[in-house]
């Protein structure tokens, strides 16, 4: 694949779907994790927003969000150039969200270098963020899918891996992806750990739009003519769209893939767990609880005061129609909370 030319522009596309199940009651269907203030003061849409702001100019800024959320970005991020929202009919995975954005910007800067970033993670170093996007571009220009990686500091087992190879001939920044990883048992994680040949896989790429598309185009030509056709305006095309992640859909077949290491305090947030341990780890008090005997525990959401006695490590979320208390640890399981209330109708709640 030819590189990109030199004229080639950097875009950048946020993906603002995501329905956060695990962050009940606080998440709902209308209010999904990314517009939480779970990382600081900001909802988390509003904080990456404010984190990639520097990688690109105001023209070439995307937003891709279902229509049902349309108008929570529109508030949320009030400087988005209304022609940069991209709205899918419907949520239909990571695969058709990120074609969607990436066929926007080509049919805009058709030799565009695409970033493609998540909405509910949080990124504490901005300055090293900026350094890994700038190497992942470099790559990009040669012609490579390039994802960012984390550098692993635990034997974590909610986040698939990359396992790496040798650094790459053409950004010294680089390391060749030699495979896509599924989430790992403790003792697998170990050794990934200790193998120091793994990254955690993100979800974030750097790619050019054009190689992108091609690459979907041979991998998953379903998605690939749904989007295409949605985009020219055929009606009932995007229903055609497979539904399927990015890496299924593309990145665990596709050729010359590469990734840049990015150590940068990111967190995906991905659960009541990770959140209450960001909030202790950084020694905030959440809710503000009154807490005896109760070393571990954190409280969420306002509205009344919360004494926890003789419980510690546990997690209450406050809602202003439904309180979840979990014990530290079981974060996964709260999606099995909405399962059960979509399974009883009781819709009001989801």
């Amino acid at each position: 694949m030819s590189s990109a030319p030199a004229r080639s522009r950097v875009h950048v596309v946020l993906l603002a779907g995501g329905s956060g199940t695990r962050f009940w009651p606080a998440s709902r269907s209308a209010n999904p994790k990314q517009f939480l203030a779970l990382g600081g003061e900001r909802s988390l849409l509003r904080e990456t927003w404010e984190r990639v702001a520097s990688l690109a100019g105001p023209d070439r800024l995307w937003v891709v969000a279902p229509a049902r959320l349309a108008g929570r970005v529109r508030r949320e991020i009030p400087e988005l150039r209304r022609d940069r929202l991209v709205v899918e009919p419907s949520p239909r995975d990571t695969a058709p969200a990120i074609a969607l954005g990436c066929q926007a910007v080509r049919d805009t800067d058709p030799a565009a270098i695409v970033g493609v970033f998540p909405t509910d993670h949080v990124i504490a170093d901005r300055r090293a963020f900026r350094v890994a996007v700038a190497a992942a571009v470099r790559t990009a220009r040669t012609g490579a899918l390039v994802c960012l990686g984390i550098r692993p500091d635990r034997p974590a087992t909610g986040y698939g891996y990359l396992r790496i190879g040798a650094r790459s001939r053409r950004e010294p920044s680089a390391l060749a992806v030699e495979r896509f990883v599924e989430k790992p048992d403790a003792r697998t994680a170990r050794r990934y750990l200790a193998s120091g040949k793994f990254l955690w896989n993100g979800g974030m790429f750097v790619w050019q739009a054009e190689r992108f598309l091609a690459e979907l185009a041979a991998r998953a030509p379903a998605v690939h003519d749904a989007v295409r056709d949605h985009r020219r305006g055929i009606r009932g095309a995007w229903d055609r769209a497979t539904r399927i992640s990015v890496d299924y859909a593309v990145m665990e077949h596709a050729a010359d893939v590469e990734a840049v290491a990015l150590d940068a305090g990111w967190d995906d947030l991905g659960s009541w767990d990770a959140a209450a341990g960001r909030a202790r780890a950084h020694g905030e008090r959440p809710g503000e609880p009154i807490l005896v005997g109760s070393a571990g525990a954190a409280v969420f959401g306002g509205g009344r005061q919360v004494a926890i006695v003789d419980l510690p490590d546990i997690v209450v979320v406050n809602s202003a129609d439904a309180v979840l208390v979990m014990r530290r640890g079981s974060g996964e399981r709260v999606k099995a909370v909405v399962d059960e209330l979509r399974r009883r109708g009781q819709d009001d709640l989801l």
